[in-house]
């Protein structure tokens, strides 16, 4: 028989903590702002919404009323621009 297969495996028995302070304090902070940014959000997603803030469309300035009247200025910067290259 060959002496390798008389030996038992040994489980591994690490000398000193997996964690040590600053990783539960570091877990603890991590968790700590993710709870923050959850009751922030939450709390801003409950809110209804300000009814005084919304502008219906009818409400809304045309916004191409006066295209037909800066036709020529739009042609004159574009000829600008296109001269400046």
């Amino acid at each position: 028989m060959n002496s390798h297969q008389n030996k038992m495996a040994a489980p591994y028995r690490p000398r000193r903590a997996a964690l040590n302070r600053i990783d539960y304090l570091i877990i603890a902070i991590t968790a700590l702002v993710f709870v923050g940014v959850l009751a922030v959000n939450t709390s801003y997603a409950a809110r209804p919404a300000d009814q005084s803030r919304v502008i219906p469309a009818s409400d809304l300035p045309s916004q191409d009323a006066h295209i037909d009247n800066r036709a020529g200025m739009i042609r004159a910067r574009i000829g600008l621009a296109l001269a400046g290259r």
